[in-house]
């Protein structure tokens, strides 16, 4: 069984995996069941300008707006995907800016997001839950980078469901970048005013930036 990783970074594995290719699926009858198709993570922008210096990022609040970028990921195989619903908040709070630790934790009764996708001229229903939370260590890896060194993700719990035509299908396991749950996993991480950008450097995969705004 696949345990959840470091929260915000599972949802972004969950949106990659989980964004049906509509030319896949329309080659597959209806009556078969289609199966969704792994769409890899687009890399960063080249050429993208600098954060803040790492002495001021990221130590304090940040929310992480799930529900956009699961929304983005969906959005580059399907024109028409939409947000269903949303319900809930996702805050993460850092102390410390190149060392230090990180909590993350979903508002009272959890986080639930609804969305809908056309595909091969059905509807793809993705519904994905979490609830509880997350911590990790973490110490400086270089300049704009730092390594996880503890992480604890006992108290978190991810659900998700997809259905597609109204009957339900199969979502890849959540834990898709291996060694995101455990220690000596790299990141990448920027500042740019109130906005916190964070992506883990997986080998042979290209992976985005999350992104994050500041809360008081």
């Amino acid at each position: 069984m696949a345990r959840p990783h470091l929260l915000p970074f599972t949802l972004v594995s969950i949106a990659a995996l989980a964004a049906c290719d509509r030319s896949e699926s329309a080659s597959a009858p209806a009556s078969a069941g289609a199966t969704a198709a792994t769409t890899p993570a687009a890399p960063a922008p080249g050429g993208a300008a600098a954060g803040a210096p790492a002495a001021s990022c990221p130590a304090g609040k940040w929310e992480y707006d799930y529900a956009d970028m699961f929304l983005e990921t969906l959005a580059r195989n399907s024109s028409g995907a939409r947000v269903v619903s949303e319900r809930g908040k996702y805050i993460c709070t850092f102390n410390g800016n190149e060392r230090g630790s990180y909590v993350c934790e979903t508002s009272e009764g959890g986080v639930e997001n609804v969305f809908e996708a056309p595909t091969a001229g059905m509807a793809l229903r993705i519904t994905v839950k979490m609830n509880g939370r997350s911590s990790a260590e973490f110490e400086p890896a270089g300049p704009g980078r730092w390594k996880t060194t503890r992480a604890d993700m006992s108290g978190l719990r991810v659900e998700t469901k997809a259905t597609l035509g109204g009957r339900d299908m199969p979502v890849p396991a959540t834990n898709a970048f291996s060694g995101m749950d455990r220690p000596g996993t790299v990141f990448e991480y920027r500042c740019e005013g109130d906005v916190f950008k964070l992506k883990p450097i997986v080998e042979g995969m290209a992976t985005d930036f999350i992104t994050m705004k500041r809360v008081p």
